[in-house]
């Protein structure tokens, strides 16, 4: 049984690893085709990470000027717009500026010692000014930058990626932009974003046809000295250094022309010295927004401004090994299966389950906000969460199992409380067998063939119905399990298969009890029968204590729960040895000893039973305690003062105290049987060493 129970316990160990094994592949799987939901998730938690965590630094080397509006004009006085032509053309309300601007732009900005300056827009298309922006570009093309941009084309149903370069230099080709060459002037300003539509990375170098062409970005870092800051794969995952309009400052690109602002705000150019500058639009009017992390769209321009400070600072997130994912996937199904394992309770292991899981987000938090590593946070979780869900559902299922095989064989067996009580926790009670103290009662009606003779197999039925139908209430109401039904017999047990009374003894009073009750009821009942049926009944009942193997008992096809032992096989003789005392209930000394505080009972007899040697006590059970009438009790007394003379072999004496007794109740059963064994002892002794046993011939 022991082994049986291991083996068991084992079986449903690994089912749960099982099932927390299938959940870690499941969820690998949808990893490994890109499952379109599980991407997504995992980048919205990523992106939950970079709201809340530390933003990235922000770079003092960089410097941003903003074009915040298309035009000047309701800024700027008369006296200031005369006084620089770029001013004059910001005021003039249309957008876009003449390119001669940019190249004043440009010429004051490396003139006050900037190491590179970049500007974030197009000149696709050949405009007025180009002439000067050129030649400014070959002047300061050193320290200066402008954008280009990769452009998805359609012709004839085929698209096609295009490369667009400023007109100004557009007659070099795409040698301008290539990373091969170190002197180029352009960059572009394209943002790759994921299949959300969110761009959370820089992609400094981008492959096109036979170049590789190199970001705004990257051309800044590399004119500016720092090309080995750039990631050697070319891009990086982005910190951001905060969210959009709440990070690098802005400063509106008038002011590079109004004496006033220059010598305040740029420090007469010392603010741009050794500076990497980016000119960019910033505003809603621009429409130059780009999706981020964050809520709201971001200006493009702040996207390369976090370009060039995660290259700056090394601020970069790193995504783990490609075994961390597995291997989180592995872990987080082995930690299921140790919560699951470290308790039965079932709310208290959804609740390990959900802090496990938020954990594990902490824990994603922390790594990426302390240690800029992003841990796969969605697939892990999920795979700790329903694991544990799917165990979980597998106990469920075999405790609703395990219910419904109690509730198939005890539920007409034993009272509703008792069987709610066996059925919310199987466990307590073992059906592979086990040893336990409990009480067997057996009762069976007297007479019964001749009943069964009288009357038709229908009426017969009938009266069984009658009869055992009130018999099994009473069983159950005690706590009694029915074992088994034999026509007209009843064996039933009590104190298995659970008891749940405080008192773990009180199986022996509970059964005494539930025998009384069934003669009080058996009264009223032979007046029904009688009535109806004209047949007269009475049952005799045995009950005894004592230590039975108690289980599942029968073949593999067939079993039921009962019990066995010397116990069982004394309280069944103990039944029909009612007849020859002509008492109705007959209960072992075991039995009396742990009930005695609430029965009343008198001794009957030292029985050896048929197949024994030794005698055992046992008693008749009258009532229960304090209800026994006064003239029953003096019958007692004055049967048991006979009992102690037969025992003495004062048989003469014996008699007289039976007959004092029987005067008091002429159909006392006890003292007329003991009164005839005196008679017969007065004509053949016992034999030498009879002290008082009564030896029963039958079963």
């Amino acid at each position: 049984m022991a082994k049986t129970a291991k083996k068991d316990a084992l079986q449903r160990r690994l089912i749960l690893a099982g099932i927390c094994a299938g959940a870690a592949l499941f969820f690998g799987l949808l990893g490994l085709i890109q499952f379109k939901p599980l991407i997504e998730a995992e980048l919205y938690t990523r992106d939950l990470r970079i709201r809340f965590g530390q933003p990235a630094p922000i770079s003092p080397e960089i410097v941003f000027i903003a074009i915040d509006k298309a035009t000047y004009k309701d800024i700027l006085s008369d006296e200031e717009i005369a006084a620089a032509p770029a001013l004059a053309e910001m005021s003039t309300g249309s957008w876009p500026w003449r390119r001669s601007v940019w190249a004043q732009v440009i010429q004051r900005i490396t003139d006050a010692g900037a190491k590179v300056v970049a500007l974030d827009l197009m000149f696709p298309t050949p405009k007025e000014g180009d002439e000067e922006l050129t030649q400014v570009m070959n002047e300061r093309g050193d320290h200066a930058v402008l954008g280009g941009t990769f452009e998805e084309v359609s012709n004839a149903g085929r698209t096609s990626v295009q490369l667009t370069l400023p007109a100004a230099l557009a007659s070099l080709g795409a040698t301008e932009i290539s990373k091969e060459n170190t002197a180029g002037r352009v960059g572009y300003v394209n943002l790759w974003p994921d299949s959300d539509g969110i761009v959370r990375r820089a992609d400094y170098r981008r492959q096109f046809q036979d170049t590789m062409a190199a970001s705004l970005a990257c051309r800044m870092l590399e004119k500016a000295g720092y090309a080995d800051r750039i990631p050697a794969s070319g891009s990086g995952l982005l910190r951001f250094p905060g969210p959009p309009n709440f990070n690098y400052k802005s400063i509106p690109v008038y002011q590079l022309f109004v004496p006033s602002t220059w010598e305040k705000v740029f420090e007469n150019g010392e603010k741009l010295k050794d500076k990497l500058v980016l000119v960019g639009p910033y505003g809603n009017w621009s429409k130059d927004v780009i999706r981020t992390p964050y809520p709201n769209p971001m200006p493009g321009p702040e996207v390369h401004l976090a370009a060039l400070g995660a290259a700056l600072a090394g601020s970069f997130l790193n995504l783990p090994p490609p075994w961390a994912g597995p291997a989180l996937l592995l872990t987080g199904a082995c930690l299921a299966l140790v919560l699951i394992l470290a308790t039965s309770q079932p709310v208290l292991r959804l609740l390990l389950l959900l802090v496990a899981g938020f954990g594990y987000a902490a824990l994603t938090f922390w790594v990426q906000d302390r240690l800029n590593l992003v841990l796969p946070a969605v697939s892990p979780a999920l795979t700790l969460l329903f694991g544990g869900v799917g165990c979980l559902g597998y106990e469920f299922v075999l405790e609703q199992r395990a219910k419904r095989r109690v509730s198939g064989m005890f539920s007409t067996m034993v009272s509703p409380e008792v069987l709610a009580y066996m059925q919310e926790d199987p466990d307590r009670f073992r059906l592979t067998g086990e040893k336990r103290m409990a009480t067997i009662f057996f009762s069976d009606l007297a007479g019964f063939t001749t009943i069964s003779e009288s009357v038709s197999a229908e009426d017969l039925a009938k009266i069984l119905n009658r009869y055992l139908t009130p018999m099994s209430d009473l069983v159950t109401k005690f706590g009694g399990y029915i074992d088994k039904y034999a026509g007209d017999a009843i064996m039933a047990d009590f104190g298995v298969p659970v008891w749940v009374d405080p008192d773990p003894d009180s199986h022996a009073w509970k059964a005494c009890w539930s025998a009384l009750e069934q003669q009080e009821r058996l009264q009223s009942l032979k007046q029904e029968l009688k009535a109806e049926y004209g047949c007269d009944i009475d049952a005799r009942m045995g009950i005894n204590t004592g230590e039975v193997a108690a289980g599942n008992m029968g073949s593999d096809k067939k079993f039921q729960y009962t019990v066995m032992g010397d116990a069982v096989n004394q309280a069944a003789r103990f039944e029909p040895a009612n007849k020859p005392f002509d008492t109705h209930i007959m209960i072992g000394g075991k039995t009396y000893e742990m009930a005695k505080d609430k029965i009343e009972a008198r001794f009957l007899a030292n029985m050896i039973v048929k197949g024994k040697t030794e005698p055992v006590p046992c008693y008749e059970l009258l009532a229960k305690k304090g209800e026994l009438p006064d003239i029953k009790q003096r019958v007692i007394h004055t049967f048991e003062e006979g009992w102690r003379l037969h025992a003495q072999r004062q048989f003469q004496e014996a008699i007289a105290k039976f007959d004092e007794a029987l005067a008091l109740d002429p159909e006392d059963g006890p003292s007329k049987a003991y009164r005839k064994i005196c008679e017969g002892f007065l004509k053949t002794p016992p034999p030498d060493g009879w002290a008082g046993e009564y030896i029963q011939t039958s079963k």
